[in-house]
């Protein structure tokens, strides 16, 4: 049976709410891929099984591009790649948004050590084309490879950069469904489900906030409050919304660190070098990757 061009799913012409449906079977693409290439409408699917996708992929054995982003990296993310067994590589998308003062060397340094990862670790933007010489050269001696990653990381969107397909891209979540085999005369590519991490706003910037904390006012950024007295740096989406007002309100839980620390939530990660803060929710924290 034939499947999707845009997302991978064999289409069927019996269940228009079902996944892959088409009006025609001879058509290219499903009525949901359809829809999301030339109205941009979002038709939200179930969650994918992150443990099915990876062992699917591990059974291809293949050498694997894990793509995620700079303020996607957690451990989730990193436990899923630590999980392929495959040969792989580490590929950190949206490398022209990342503030310049941060050097990507030292930001890679970093990330190995943090994480204790001994593969491989680069930084590349899909959009716009940067180092993708090197995706081109380990694609043409492998032959053959899979890309996977968090959805929405960009992986459909390297693909149709590096090698001009016509993958479906959105700003939505979960646009390929199934794998997507893709043969060139040379070598195959397989395009994957993006993995379910943590749901977060897709951005285009990120926004680098200084605050000085002062325990009369509440810092909202989202639904995250902090109080405290201390210098923090917010690394975050653009489509993050930052507020202070005066409150006199408890924050239950106390971060106290005695070396630079980055603490992560949804839409980004606060910087603090010193001294303790308070925040509404536990969260995540790691040695910090900028310094």
């Amino acid at each position: 049976m034939s499947k999707c061009l845009g997302c991978g799913i064999t289409l069927q012409d019996t269940d228009k709410n079902g996944l892959g449906y088409t009006p025609k079977l001879s058509n290219d693409y499903c009525e949901r891929c359809f829809k999301t290439i030339h109205y941009n409408k979002e038709i939200k699917v179930d969650n994918i099984d992150n443990d099915k996708i990876i062992k699917k992929i591990n059974k291809l054995n293949l050498f694997t591009f894990y793509l995620t982003d700079f303020l996607s990296l957690n451990n989730n993310v990193i436990n899923n790649f630590k999980k392929i067994t495959n040969p792989k590589i580490l590929v950190i998308n949206k490398c022209d948004i990342i503030p310049i003062n941060l050097k990507l060397e030292h930001l890679e340094e970093n990330i190995r050590n943090i994480y204790n990862i001994s593969d491989e670790v680069i930084f590349i933007s899909a959009k716009n084309n940067l180092y993708l010489n090197y995706l081109k050269n380990l694609i043409n001696y492998y032959k053959e490879v899979i890309f996977c990653g968090e959805t929405s990381s960009g992986k459909s969107t390297l693909i149709n950069n590096l090698i001009g397909t016509n993958l479906t891209t959105s700003k939505y979540q979960n646009t390929t469904l199934d794998f997507i085999k893709i043969k060139r005369d040379d070598y195959v590519i397989y395009d994957t489900p993006g993995l379910n991490i943590l749901k977060r706003d897709n951005y285009d910037k990120i926004k680098v906030i200084t605050k000085k904390l002062s325990n009369d006012y509440v810092l909202e950024v989202d639904d995250l409050k902090i109080k405290g007295t201390s210098n923090i740096t917010l690394f975050i989406s653009d489509k993050s919304v930052v507020k202070s007002k005066k409150e006199d309100l408890k924050l239950d839980y106390v971060i106290k660190i005695d070396k630079p620390t980055d603490i992560l939530f949804k839409n980004g990660f606060i910087f603090l070098k010193d001294n303790n803060i308070n925040i509404n929710k536990d969260l995540e924290r790691r040695n910090s990757i900028i310094k």
